[in-house]
């Protein structure tokens, strides 16, 4: 047994004996199965060898660990790793089976029971340390996928977040290098994988996938990725191995720092970083303090700012291929600002000593990285000697209200797809959110929120970079290749999972129910005979029981050519803007501390 059944067991069998029997969470639980279920049933169940109650497991089975069973405990008891202990064990008895083969949009059986594949996975490096068990119960809920010759898999740019196992054929990686043409990166074999960098990061493909020949595959989902990693330390330490070394390579490549070094210098300058990631508000390095490291922004906002006496001012932002702290590195001179996560963020770390061998190796290069550090020095005093005369605290607010530092602390500037009304034009008509509930049934738009200025940014889901809401075990919210993130209402079991972690509140919770019918729709019913059985104000306050629920945000009016809030505002004052694009402040700069670097001569 494994350490994390271990501490499982012994996790769930404490809760078990601290049960109070109250019934709380199942009350709590989405599932209709739950009704058929006791809190009696679930604690024996626990100590049992075998769980053999069909109503059980049919419970246990449909759970999706959703969590809504824990904070509703008067005892303070994690009542879903009861249920997910009994699961795995229904899972680890499960028969084998014939898995079934998507073809298209075809299912035949494949060739491949749960038993022979799972030992022929447990073969390949990369799943080194898991249990037969563990990879039996990740294949029962992951896909096993035919692609014909050519048929793409993933898009570059889009968004697939699955880990994906050649088992026979091969699949090629290409990128785009110019207009219409493709250069192959790498072909993927029997046993090799791709998609370990968007299952850690969430982040869109680099490449584009797509079959060399017909090809078999098996994709494991993020929630069954993570499951695995829990149970098996050396797979979580081998993805974040692979993470690590794949998002450093890559950014070392395209920076325009690095990237015009040979190959072999390059790899030898990340032998000697490190690879970091940073929570928001955690310090990467303050004012004044020793020069040590040079930074590489894989990933994320970090703010730059200085103290003006008693004030700390914001001077700028970097983001992803920027590259902060080498002026201090490269002139052996101490800090000149402090720079924080403002969003979680990835760098990576170059310690100073490696950097300047390296440089040490190639003059030229260093000779212009001084005196692109020197330019970047320069303005950034200029912006804080501007900022140090401004001492009028409510010019500097008024200023504070629509910048790109206001955006980033609220949150905003995570959005790609951004819905903003302009109050200064809006006439209070309304048609934006009536417009939205004609097309959808419910409104996914109410005109408040985040007000900044004369603009308002309104509870509009903001498809945001890197989402907290998708880690639905079911698929209920799925995002698209295109980065649209949608709700899958056959999927959504109304648990409202995904609602509790948007941290904008742009989920909400609906009942399941019949859309109402307009005044031409219940004259054509009363004419055919047929009778209203429900008015508007029952359909707007109909039951709240979970199971009949249904998550609801905005789509970005997926399948139509347009957006139905900004199509029906007769003044132009709604639109879809990407928040990083559009707004900043003349104070406050979002780039590189150093520009990029011509190519130079230089040898290793």
């Amino acid at each position: 047994m494994t350490d994390f059944m271990q501490d499982l067991m012994g996790q769930v069998r404490h809760d078990m004996m601290a049960c109070i029997g109250c019934n709380d969470c199942l009350l709590a639980c989405p599932l209709p199965e739950s009704r058929l279920v006791t809190i009696a049933e679930l604690n024996q169940a626990v100590t049992s060898e075998s769980i053999t109650a069909p109503n059980v497991m049919d419970f246990v089975m449909k759970c999706t660990q959703c969590q809504q069973c824990v904070p509703v405990c008067p005892a303070d008891l994690r009542r879903a790793d009861i249920v997910l202990w009994n699961k795995m064990k229904v899972e680890s008895v499960a028969p084998n089976f014939v898995l079934p083969l998507q073809v298209g949009e075809q299912i035949y059986a494949s060739q491949w029971t749960v038993d022979t594949l799972t030992g022929h996975l447990l073969t390949m490096p990369l799943f080194t340390g898991v249990q037969p068990l563990s990879m039996r119960r990740a294949l029962l809920g992951s896909t096993l996928r035919r692609l014909a010759a050519g048929e793409v898999l993933v898009h570059e740019g889009g968004y697939h977040e699955r880990l994906v196992v050649v088992l026979d054929g091969s699949l090629e990686q290409t990128a785009e290098v110019a207009q219409g043409y493709r250069n192959r990166i790498l072909v993927l074999g029997p046993g090799t994988f791709h998609g370990h960098m968007a299952v850690m990061n969430a982040s869109n493909e680099s490449y584009t996938v797509s079959a060399m020949e017909d090809s078999t595959i098996v994709e494991f989902n993020k929630p069954v990725v993570f499951q695995m990693m829990k149970e098996a330390k050396t797979f979580a330490d081998t993805m974040e191995s692979l993470y690590r070394q794949s998002a450093v390579w890559t950014q070392a490549k395209s920076s325009s720092v690095f990237g015009v070094l040979p190959e072999e210098a390059i790899q030898w300058l990340l032998e000697q970083s490190r690879f970091e990631i940073l929570k928001p508000g955690q310090v990467l390095y303050r004012e004044n303090d020793p020069p040590q490291t040079m930074y590489l922004v894989r990933d994320g906002f970090l703010k730059v700012s200085r103290h003006f006496g008693e004030r700390e001012r914001v001077l700028q932002y970097f983001r992803d291929g920027d590259v902060c702290g080498a002026g201090a590195v490269l002139f052996n001179q101490p800090h000149t600002a402090t720079v924080e996560a403002n969003t979680r963020s990835e760098v990576i770390a170059i310690p100073g000593d490696a950097l300047n061998a390296l440089l040490h190796r190639n003059p030229q290069m260093r000779d212009q990285l001084m005196a692109e550090s020197q330019q970047a020095e320069q303005y950034l005093y200029n912006v804080a000697h501007s900022n140090a005369l401004r001492t009028d605290d409510s010019a500097h607010a008024s200023d504070h209200l629509i910048s790109l530092e206001g955006l980033l602390e609220e949150g905003v500037v995570q959005g790609s797809e951004v819905l903003l009304i302009n109050t200064a034009v809006c006439t209070n008509c309304n048609n934006c959110v009536d417009a939205c509930e004609r097309r959808h049934g419910y409104s996914r738009l109410y005109r408040g929120g985040l007000q900044m200025g004369d603009l308002l940014f309104p509870t509009a889901c903001r498809h945001c970079e890197d989402p907290v809401c998708l880690m639905c075990s079911v698929n209920g919210i799925v995002r698209e290749p295109d980065g649209e993130i949608r709700i899958v209402p056959d999927n959504c079991i109304g648990c409202g999972a995904c609602a509790e972690r948007c941290p904008y509140g742009n989920i909400n919770m609906y009942p399941r129910v019949k859309q109402r019918s307009n005044r031409w729709g219940k004259l054509l019913s009363f004419f055919k005979g047929e009778i209203e059985t429900q008015d508007d104000d029952e359909f707007i306050h109909s039951s709240e029981v979970k199971g009949n629920r249904i998550a609801v945000k905005c789509d970005l009016c997926a399948g139509y050519s347009d957006y139905a809030c900004v199509t029906a505002c007769p003044v132009g004052a709604a639109m879809r803007i990407n928040p990083v694009e559009v707004f900043g402040r003349s104070d406050v700069v979002v780039g590189m501390e150093m520009s990029s670097p011509s190519p130079v001569a230089g040898q290793y």
